[in-house]
């Protein structure tokens, strides 16, 4: 379905200003949950596993390793490489995709801190066009909790591609505790085309767990995060896990 997209002012200016937008593509399983927090010098191995079921008994798993560096103290950059597979289906390379994060803000000087994500994919299926992503990253620590909310403009690129562009979003709340074990609830969504927001749209959310390690320069943390469909459209269950090494 491609209706033709009306400008909502408010969001155009955010894309006239910066010129990139993002695709109508679904997110993976796999998909991150990313923050605007750099730390310079910080190179990052990732290993990420989902898991999603849909009406029917349809299921999809998905892989993705990921590569990353902080380049300084305001831009991170990754590279990530993803598999999947879906109803017992031959395991396949979906795409790889290049990350970045972009800080803004210095932590916790201003009342909430700022970032910009932007990332190009780039599928190994000659039939689906490849996509960019691009939005800005909210942030703030509340006590000892700390939220977090992503707006992320799609746009999809090549032979085939949609001329519309789609918003989805990203949000976390994280209480903090002991490092070894914290928990938070998560949720992401598509809110659909601009101009069309709130057809087609799809959203789970639910409840996760986090702890980290320290291992002497460096430090392993783990995710798990077991989401709920909220809408005819959605995933009846999605499983998230992410295991990350870290060292300067």
């Amino acid at each position: 379905m491609t209706p033709q997209a009306m400008r909502n002012p408010v969001i155009a200016a955010l894309l006239g200003a910066s010129h990139a937008v993002a695709g109508a593509a679904h997110a993976g399983p796999a998909s991150s949950i990313h923050t605007p927090v750099v730390e310079n010098g910080e190179t990052e191995f990732e290993l990420k596993n989902g898991w999603r079921e849909f009406d029917g008994g349809l299921e999809e798993h998905a892989s993705v390793f990921e590569v990353g560096r902080g380049v300084n103290d305001h831009w991170f950059t990754e590279l990530e490489l993803e598999q999947s597979f879906e109803d017992g289906g031959p395991n396949h390379l979906e795409s790889w995709e290049w990350e970045n994060i972009f800080v803004l803000t210095e932590r916790g000087k201003y009342w909430m801190d700022v970032g910009l994500f932007a990332a190009y994919e780039h599928t190994f299926d000659p039939h689906d066009p490849n996509q960019i992503v691009l939005g800005p990253m909210f942030m703030k620590d509340i006590g000892p909790v700390t939220a977090n909310v992503n707006l992320l403009f799609k746009r999809q690129l090549g032979s085939g591609a949609s001329h519309q562009t789609e918003l989805d979003y990203q949000w976390q709340v994280r209480w903090h505790g002991r490092e070894s074990l914290e928990f938070g609830l998560q949720g992401m969504g598509e809110a659909g085309m601009l101009g069309h927001l709130g057809q087609d749209q799809s959203h789970i959310a639910g409840p996760a767990l986090f702890g980290e390690h320290r291992i002497g320069h460096g430090k392993i943390k783990w995710e798990v995060g077991v989401l709920a469909g909220l809408d005819r459209n959605a995933p009846n269950v999605t499983v998230r896990s992410k295991i990350e090494f870290e060292m300067h």
